[in-house]
């Protein structure tokens, strides 16, 4: 297969541009680049429409650490349990949940020569078979500009190669049908090693059935987010919300452009809890329930739209001076307002659920 522009190759004059459509082309949500290509895996493989029951998640991190200016990250919160590889399977609180919830088993390969996983996907993609592997961000085309600076861990779907160029085909979190140079590649492979110590690729099988939500998931993950919001711990929830404000509150006197790593995933987060919010309600139907989960599924469309529109924005800002940093930030400001008023929801949902296991 021949790869040439026009088949989704995106150049460096097109970098962070047409992300504004990236949810609907890609038909997926999910908050993590991860679990995004297993979730449109296991549509195409297994049938199965969805994974709305698997991320329900309303959380925040702040990072500046060994960092300078505004170098800093805001972003979602992960504990050290949130996903791990145990014995080469995917298990932990994400892992353990795809089992119970959607019957899948998710196996890592590991690779740490070159030619051996040139061979995988060689073999792989002669049977049609797509393969989900680890990759640096900063050597796909059109995230340069995130991570120019910094490693990021990502993850791509190959889908086809080109033997006369050894370029190939791939899907990521944001697009699909991208082009990456066999350089790309080469150096990304190099990049993912140094870090990690291999560069991984997962497969999925689907060892049971796919099940509605249970109470003590549900219970999971409304206590999870109620732990990480109210949380007065540095860095994390709310605590990370008022440092994060602080730290860039500089940003109204700021002319120059700039980007903040991490907020891209408070669009898909949000969006990612108000599916898993009307799954909760499909699986638990009781009008008490819709009532205290409406000021979340009134606010959370409104979030994922104008948390995307501040990455949008940032980006404008490297590229025009009519978008300004005390614009961006006023933004910000008025999103983690919102943001902070739907906590109590949270323990009210948490308190419906307790009733429900132990009702009167």
């Amino acid at each position: 297969m021949k790869l040439t522009e026009g088949q989704g190759v995106t150049d460096k004059g097109a970098i962070g541009m047409g992300v504004a459509n990236t949810i609907q082309a890609w038909q997926s949500c999910l908050p993590d680049c991860l679990f995004m290509a297993i979730e449109l895996e296991a549509r195409e493989k297994f049938a199965i429409p969805d994974m709305a029951r698997l991320f329900g998640e309303h959380s925040y991190y702040f990072d500046c650490k060994q960092k300078k200016g505004l170098d800093v990250l805001f972003g979602r919160y992960e504990d050290s349990q949130y996903y791990v590889l145990e014995d080469d399977t995917l298990s932990g609180y994400l892992g353990d949940k795809l089992l119970a919830l959607y019957g899948l088993k998710v196996i890592a390969l590991s690779f740490s020569k070159q030619e051996t996983l040139d061979h995988y996907l060689a073999t792989q993609l002669a049977k049609n078979q797509r393969v989900i592997c680890e990759f640096s961000a900063k050597h796909v085309p059109y995230r340069i500009e995130d991570y120019h600076k910094h490693y990021g861990y990502h993850i791509l779907t190959f889908k086809a190669c080109d033997k006369d160029s050894g370029s190939f085909m791939v899907d990521d979190a944001l697009k699909q049908d991208v082009y990456i140079s066999a350089l790309d590649y080469q150096l990304s492979f190099q990049n993912v090693l140094a870090h990690e110590g291999c560069v991984r690729v997962y497969q999925l099988e689907q060892v049971g059935p796919s099940s509605p939500l249970t109470l003590e998931w549900a219970l999971k993950q409304v206590e999870q987010n109620i732990a990480g919001l109210s949380s007065d711990q540095a860095h994390v929830g709310a605590s990370a919300i008022s440092e994060s404000l602080e730290y860039i509150s500089c940003l109204q006197t700021m002319e120059r452009p700039y980007v903040v790593p991490g907020l891209w995933v408070f669009s898909l987060q949000r969006a990612s809890t108000f599916d898993w919010l009307m799954a909760l309600q499909k699986d638990f139907p009781d009008p008490k329930l819709k009532h205290i989960c409406s000021p979340m599924t009134d606010a959370l469309p409104h979030l994922a739209k104008n948390w995307k529109e501040v990455e949008v924005l940032m980006r404008l800002s490297c590229r025009s001076k009519s978008v300004t940093g005390s614009q961006i930030y006023q933004r910000i400001v008025h999103l983690c307002e919102t943001e902070l008023a739907l906590i109590p929801v949270w323990f009210e949902l948490r308190d419906w659920l307790y009733s429900q296991r132990y009702p009167s």
